[in-house]
């Protein structure tokens, strides 16, 4: 007598979802009314919504990429400067001080 949605054949393309009430502003609602048929709106809506969707999680991933990278090379400058210091730490402060002082020597040149 009844058949449940899930059984109808796929050519019927009904959307399986939720029901939610969404506040457009008049001009918005008025341009969907214009340019949508009644029987495509959810379905318009769906799609846009979708697409802002992607973008945003394509936007976080970027941002997720942009703070590894950023980490990873405040991560690698440490090394170095870990390094850096334990070669200056196994040396003397005279031989740091005229190191340094021929690299100014150096560098006015």
């Amino acid at each position: 007598m009844f058949q449940c949605l899930h059984s109808l054949p796929t050519k019927y393309n009904i959307m399986t979802g939720r029901n939610m009430n969404v506040y457009f502003r008049e001009e918005t609602y008025s341009k969907i009314k214009s340019l949508i048929s009644s029987r495509e709106i959810s379905r318009f809506i769906n799609e846009a919504v979708e697409e802002k969707l992607k973008q945003k999680q394509q936007q976080q991933k970027e941002e997720l990429s942009q703070k590894l990278i950023k980490g990873y090379q405040t991560r690698t400058k440490s090394k170095k400067i870990q390094e850096m210091l334990q070669n200056y730490g196994e040396i003397s402060w005279e031989d740091l001080s005229s190191e340094l002082n021929k690299r100014e020597k150096k560098n006015e040149s």
